[in-house]
């Protein structure tokens, strides 16, 4: 036996016994599609083997017609099968398509315009070669469907719930593999003399379907399987009870046939409803996923709106306080100047909502650049100088021996960090002094900057164990900041920790305890 008739076989067999299971399970459409598919890829495999067995010239020419019923509705069943999988209007494309195939099968069965020659290949067998002239439109339509329906899957699989996803995976991975291999075997049609070992990719697709099948529970197989298992039992408990010879043995055979169908209908009940569950779940997840993109897209307007305004509210006090519209008294211009930095918070808040919003949506903009992330640490520190000093704090910063590197930065994002790290260190310290050091790895002057590491400590309030492992969550405060700064929403941190991410950097923090101060590493690698 050569290998194109092994191959036929084994196609053949690995196919039928996949529609057959398919048939079995047979409750919906999608089922009786996938069947039909396979009993054609059968009929080609089957078809493939007698052409390959055969060394007469008529036998070949009506093995080969008999083998092309298969192989025209291969891409159209499988067109229609994605289509039923993944949910999608089957009209006016598909019933176009089986047309289309009925004329291309009539070609086939009763004209020489699709199979028009036979000859002897590969000193084995007969080829339907060169072909007629109904041939090349079908091949360009097997073709075009194939790559269409795969673009399909491919699409689907990009935004599909979990689950979903891994069934497209599985189905986009067994049929391509499968259409690869067996696709080769139009060259010798062609005048093209590979020998078609391709056909042998053809056997795995049963195979990784069965898997998935059976682990990934594709086409809602776990109910059928649990009911075919308790069915089985079942039916050998039924046949014991006739081989009992006393009427003990009757009695308690037909107890435990009784309790048996008893506890197999609550598994097959409980199968059910943890499939049901399931299914909601999937439906609860994809609704969620659609609540929360609605939520990103309404912070965003939310704070575009918002923005403007009191960009508009931050100029007018500001002229207000400084006498443009007549000098103020102390008693006016004290409440102004509270007024002007309440707008000041609320633009912050704003600031940081747009930014998670912009993050979670993947549309942040980062504008790379050469940059020193010394002269960015000094003027994060010179715009925060005011604030230290009616908090009667010190801050200094420690310049590297090592003069550091430029490197690639988004320096708009590296202030952002910076000042929100800063910021916390002045608003939970009471006294003392704020150390910023910035040091380079390796610490070694005659070996390359691979990154630079800033560390900010403070004498302040500390941050215990707990609030540690959430300190980079969004909306996540300590305990310290809730009492000492009522103002803050707990975004700082957690958009910090996305800047430095998209930095390819980390950050982490450590702390001995409460009322002991804190301290913050942020690395940045040199890039």
């Amino acid at each position: 036996m050569n290998i194109f008739a092994l191959s036929g076989l084994l196609i053949g067999i690995s196919s039928i016994s996949m529609a057959a299971l398919m048939l079995m399970i047979g409750k919906e459409r999608l089922h009786h599609t996938w069947a039909l598919f396979c009993v054609s890829v059968a009929i080609w495999g089957f078809g493939g083997y007698m052409v390959a067995t055969t060394k007469d010239i008529t036998q070949a020419d009506m093995w080969w017609r008999l083998t092309h019923i298969g192989v025209i509705f291969v891409p159209l069943l499988f067109t229609h099968f994605v289509y039923e999988f993944l949910k999608k209007e089957t009209k006016p494309l598909v019933p176009i398509l089986y047309v289309i195939g009925f004329f291309f099968l009539w070609a086939n069965l009763f004209t020489n315009f699709f199979i028009a020659n036979m000859r002897w290949t590969f000193n084995q067998f007969y080829y339907d070669s060169p072909p007629g002239i109904f041939y090349t439109p079908y091949t360009i339509l097997f073709f075009a469907l194939i790559i269409y329906t795969h673009i399909l899957l491919w699409r689907a699989h990009k935004t599909a719930p979990p689950s979903k996803k891994t069934q497209i995976s599985y189905f986009f991975i067994a049929t391509l593999v499968g259409f690869a291999g067996g696709s080769l075997s139009f060259l010798p049609v062609y005048g093209i003399d590979l020998y078609p070992y391709g056909n042998l990719t053809v056997f795995l697709y049963p195979l990784i379907i069965t898997y998935a099948i059976i682990q990934k529970q594709l086409f809602g197989i776990k109910t059928f399987l649990t009911q075919l298992l308790v069915g089985f039992i079942a039916l050998l408990l039924f046949l014991n009870i006739f081989s009992s010879e006393a009427t003990f043995d009757y009695i308690w055979k037909t107890i435990l046939f009784t309790a048996f169908i008893g506890a197999g209908y609550l598994l097959i009940r409980s199968v059910m409803n943890e499939i049901k569950q399931h299914q909601e779940l999937q439906r609860a997840y994809v609704k969620l996923k659609e609540l929360d993109e609605a939520k990103s897209e309404f912070v965003s307007i939310a704070s575009h709106q918002l923005r403007t305004p009191l960009t508009a509210i931050k100029g007018y006090i500001s002229m207000i306080v400084e006498g443009t519209y007549g000098k103020l008294g102390p008693k006016q211009k004290k409440p102004m100047e509270s007024v002007y930095q309440s707008n000041e918070r609320l633009i912050g808040l704003v600031n940081d909502l747009l930014n998670i919003s912009r993050i979670e949506s993947g549309k942040i903009q980062m504008e790379w650049q050469k940059a020193k992330l010394e002269n960015v640490i000094k003027n994060t520190i010179d715009e925060l100088q005011i604030k230290a000093k009616e908090k009667k704090l010190k801050i200094v910063f420690q310049k590297p021996q090592l003069q550091l590197p430029s490197f690639r930065m988004d320096p708009g994002k590296m202030r952002n960090i910076l000042l929100n790290i800063i910021d916390n260190a002045i608003r939970y310290t009471a006294k003392g002094t704020i150390t910023i050091t910035l040091t380079p790895k390796p610490q070694n002057r005659n070996l390359e900057t691979k990154s630079v590491v800033m560390t900010v400590k403070d004498p302040g309030d500390g941050i215990s164990k707990e609030e540690l492992a959430h300190l980079f969550e969004s909306f996540s405060r300590g305990k310290a900041g809730t009492r000492r700064w009522t103002e803050g929403a707990g975004l700082g941190l957690y958009i910090a920790k996305q800047f430095i991410t998209m930095h390819k950097g980390k950050i982490w923090a450590t702390s001995p305890g409460k009322g002991k101060g804190s301290t913050f590493f942020v690395e940045i690698p040199v890039q």
